[in-house]
């Protein structure tokens, strides 16, 4: 695989283009960086955090609690900490197919019902917005930090969260902001044609793929299939399970990158790959092509992103 950047700190957060030219991340703990994965240009868009690459190659992210589009000409902010809900910080933008709308957290929102039960009175939620303008939204989900992603036809996306009463749980939500589901797991990732769901559990060992039969998220429109992953040591990253069509996923956990067939109990281990790095954010990336990755693993003094094919 090609080495494309290192860092004593690390490079988190990767995240592809639209046409697999570029690669986004944050090396060390705030720099945002873009890397042409062809020639190795790496340019330093500036500090924040959860980047995201529009399909003319602006970068949107979150910077001082704000959420921002870097273009060549400047930096604008889509979502001020006034928006919505004034004063309340903005975070972990997350770019729609369709490379316009984006999801983004909405933290410490004053919640009266909570402070009824005295529970914590304040409270995060995912928010909806569109590059090109027009009203910012909030919607009923509760964020507890938890990953979320679009499904390939931007209609809805999904969301975890995890907590001591519920569980780890995953949300289907419609574009409009509508809960569809729940189900059971963690880091959710939707299959290319949109109709399965594939999930971690707590403690790894497995998957868990959803299945629908009529385009509903509702429990009982639901089939659940578990494949085992076998595991060294029982690591697990926060890595989503990355489709690589609509039959195979790729997992990695304990060390090892792993690729399951969701129609039997087979998993192979890619040992030419090497494991992502074990963290509390992204480390693994497949390009849109789904025949390139991008993977941050560890070196003696520090860490190294590096790319190259799956297959």
């Amino acid at each position: 695989m090609k080495r494309i950047d290192a860092s004593r700190e690390g490079i988190v957060a990767l995240s592809w283009s639209q046409d697999g030219r570029w690669v986004a991340y944050v090396r060390g703990e705030e720099l945002v960086c873009l890397t042409d994965v062809a020639s190795g240009e790496i340019r330093e868009i500036g500090f924040g955090a959860s980047p995201s690459i529009t399909p003319s190659n602006s970068v949107v992210m979150e910077r001082k609690n704000e959420i921002v589009e870097v273009t060549a000409g400047g930096v604008r902010t889509v979502v001020g900490t006034a928006d919505l809900v004034k004063g309340t910080p903005k975070r972990a933008p997350v770019l729609a197919p369709n490379g316009t709308s984006f999801l983004f957290a909405v933290n410490n929102v004053y919640d009266k019902g909570s402070q009824t039960k005295n529970a914590y009175a304040h409270r995060h939620f995912l928010g909806l917005g569109d590059l090109r303008g027009g009203r910012l939204t909030i919607t009923g989900e509760q964020w507890y930090g938890g990953t979320a992603t679009w499904f390939p036809d931007g209609k809805r996306f999904a969301h975890y969260e995890f907590d001591s009463t519920g569980g780890a749980r995953v949300h289907v939500v419609g574009a409009s902001g509508a809960h569809e589901g729940t189900a059971f797991g963690l880091y959710p990732s939707p299959s290319p044609d949109g109709k399965r769901l594939a999930c971690r559990p707590r403690n790894g060992g497995s998957i868990v793929v959803y299945s629908t039969r009529d385009d509903k998220w509702d429990k009982d429109s639901l089939e659940t299939a578990v494949l085992r992953v076998p595991t060294s040591d029982g690591r697990l990253s926060a890595n989503s399970p990355e489709w690589l069509d609509n039959r195979y996923v790729l997992v990695d956990e304990g060390g090892s990158v792993w690729r399951i067939d969701t129609r039997k109990d087979d998993p192979e281990e890619l040992k030419k790959l090497p494991p992502p790095t074990v963290r509390g954010a992204r480390t693994m990336a497949l390009s849109p092509s789904r025949d390139v990755v991008a993977i941050e693993t560890p070196i003696e003094d520090g860490f190294e992103l590096r790319v190259g094919p799956v297959r």
